[in-house]
């Protein structure tokens, strides 16, 4: 039952994500930069290696054709100039009533990454500070290709509330990564009270 839910939210994501790359990206509102922090398994360096760098947060409206006229993305670009990373992570409802999910993570890694190849976004987890311990939400990440990947996060009315809890209540976003290469990573990304009124709109129940 898993694995056929995991091929027909697979086969949907790809639809989804090929239809919607080539939509324009309007801004609408301000612009907010925090701090974003890559942490790099190394076998070399027992506490690993950790490059500094930052993370715009905006909102800009759905392209989606299945969302309601007015729904907007939460969208977040990161950028870790020492370790080459650009990536851009879209945050929104979803409405695709052939996916169970209550929203969609979307997350484009641009070519030149100096990591190499990623072969999965292994999920998110939420955290009050950047050095806690990080909560996973219930969700099923997906790989479309190289350089896109999509999680769905659970539509379960229990999975739902408290991913929305951690969401609107936790300061740091945790994104575990696997490189091709086996070793992990974690893309740590700030989102405090200053975003929050972003989130609050895309997370209200």
């Amino acid at each position: 039952m898993v694995s056929m839910m995991r091929s027909l939210f697979l086969a949907v994501a790809a639809v989804w994500t090929i239809a919607s790359s080539g939509a324009a990206f309007a801004r609408d509102g301000l612009a907010t930069t925090l701090r974003a922090v890559l942490y790099e398994e190394d076998p070399s360096n027992p506490r690993g290696n950790r490059a500094e760098g930052r993370v715009t947060w905006r909102v800009e409206p759905t392209t989606d054709a299945s969302a309601p006229s007015g729904d907007v993305t939460i969208r977040g670009d990161v950028e870790v100039p020492s370790r080459d990373l650009r990536t851009k992570i879209f945050i929104r409802r979803n409405f695709d009533p052939a996916l169970s999910a209550s929203h969609t993570v979307q997350i484009e890694i641009a070519p030149g990454f100096a990591a190499g190849r990623i072969k999965q976004i292994m999920g998110l987890m939420l955290k009050a500070s950047e050095q806690a311990k990080g909560a996973p939400v219930a969700a099923l990440s997906v790989r479309i290709d190289d350089t896109h990947f999509l999680i769905g996060l659970s539509a379960t009315p229990q999975d739902a509330s408290n991913n929305s809890r951690l969401i609107r209540s936790r300061s740091w976003i945790d994104i575990p990564i696997l490189y091709g290469t086996q070793r992990r990573a974690i893309l740590a990304i700030e989102k405090t009270s200053e975003v929050l009124p972003l989130f609050e709109t895309v997370f209200r129940q």
